[in-house]
């Protein structure tokens, strides 16, 4: 079935074909915010949370948009609140008197010679730097491949504004990665580094 008809019978009340929607972009949404919160069992709880507010929200779902857009919002929201309300919770605590990528400017033949999990190690130090917007919009744009205009609707912000995100994360990744990892900076023709 497609997803218009999904969302139409779920809209319906139809609890099967949200249980569809369902499965159709959990595996997706849990990868993105699990890599915009740097948790995986976080984010299966944000994961669960933002289809929980879709479906109490399926009524505002504007279907010139694509569900997963509008799910993705949802969820990539829950994110931020999250990574927010940790940075709440650290600076009170503190106050109390009291915690498939490429590298971005790195060598494609050393990216190939990392796997999966070093990668997705090695980003999950780095992605720490960022901002919550930048970190979402860089997640969004390079990681999971969204296009410009739809991780703008994701994130509730001009296409613009997704690329200053993302131009500013890879500005900062790449001067971490040169302070964290040398050996993953591209060298210039003249043998100094690239940047």
């Amino acid at each position: 079935m497609d997803e218009a008809r999904l969302v139409r019978d779920a809209r319906a009340g139809d609890e099967d074909a949200f249980a569809d929607l369902v499965r159709r972009h959990s595996g997706g949404l849990h990868r993105a915010v699990a890599r915009i919160v740097l948790d995986e069992e976080e984010a299966w709880d944000v994961v669960q949370m933002a289809f929980i507010k879709a479906w109490q929200r399926l009524d505002k779902y504007d279907s010139r948009w694509k569900f997963s857009t509008w799910l993705y919002r949802i969820g990539t929201n829950l994110a931020i609140d999250l990574i927010r309300s940790r940075a709440s919770r650290l600076k009170a605590h503190k106050a109390g008197g009291e915690h498939q990528l490429r590298l971005v400017g790195g060598r494609e033949e050393t990216s190939l010679r990392l796997d999966v999990g070093e990668v997705d190690g090695i980003l999950r130090e780095l992605v720490k730097v960022l901002t919550p917007q930048q970190r979402s919009a860089f997640i969004l744009r390079e990681v999971e491949d969204m296009e410009t205009g739809e991780v703008a609707e994701i994130l509730g912000c001009s296409a613009a504004t997704v690329r200053n995100h993302v131009f500013q994360a890879r500005k900062t990744l790449r001067r971490e990665i040169q302070t964290r990892d040398p050996e993953f900076v591209p060298e210039s023709p003249s043998g100094q580094n690239a940047l």
